[in-house]
């Protein structure tokens, strides 16, 4: 049995045989090869913008270099409002050392005592008690460089008396004067 096909039916099924191999080829060879290369190309995007991140993280070194020149700065300035003795009697000789030049022209110091050092708001004080003699106005000046001081001086206690009933002016003071070494308080004992 021979079939004849006509030439149309040729063209025909010529067109269909074509037909369905483009449609093999575009599903299973032309899509996955395009979606591959669409992965591809986000993944080499994501790449190059976070290359791109990296440079301008890297194009500001100055602005870094500036903030790091800063920040040591700050910590210099930090560490010259502390007393540079690590060790309390030490610390506490310098705060002495300190009070009596502020002192000088002002008032007259009569008695000093140093306390047992303590830990405030968890850096190690060191309190040194006072009894000064003076005025009012040379007093309003010693307390005026105690409080202007670069290093973090706190006046706690002051007790004023007027010593002469004749003279108002004549006072005699007591000062509990608190400088701070640079030290923090352990984690374990903690004290409120």
């Amino acid at each position: 049995m021979s079939m004849n096909i006509s030439q149309r039916d040729k063209k025909v099924l010529t067109a269909g045989l074509v037909f369905v191999i483009c449609y093999i080829l575009f599903f299973f060879v032309v899509e996955p090869v395009y979606k591959k290369q669409a992965k591809a190309d986000k993944k080499i995007n994501g790449k190059i913008q976070f290359i791109q991140k990296y440079y301008e993280i890297l194009n500001q070194k100055e602005y870094y270099q500036e903030k790091d020149k800063a920040n040591q700065s700050t910590h210099v300035s930090l560490t010259r409002r502390f007393l540079q003795q690590k060790q309390p009697g030490l610390a506490a000789a310098s705060l002495q050392k300190l009070i009596e030049n502020f002192s000088r022209g002002t008032v007259t110091i009569e008695r000093t005592k140093v306390n047992k050092p303590k830990y405030i708001e968890a850096m190690l004080a060191v309190p040194i008690e006072i009894t000064v003699r003076s005025d009012l106005k040379n007093l309003s000046l010693f307390l005026m460089k105690i409080e202007n001081d670069e290093k973090l001086l706190i006046v706690e206690e002051l007790r004023l008396r007027r010593i002469n009933k004749s003279e108002p002016e004549d006072l005699q003071t007591r000062l509990m004067i608190t400088g701070f070494i640079q030290e923090l308080e352990p984690q374990n004992k903690k004290s409120t």
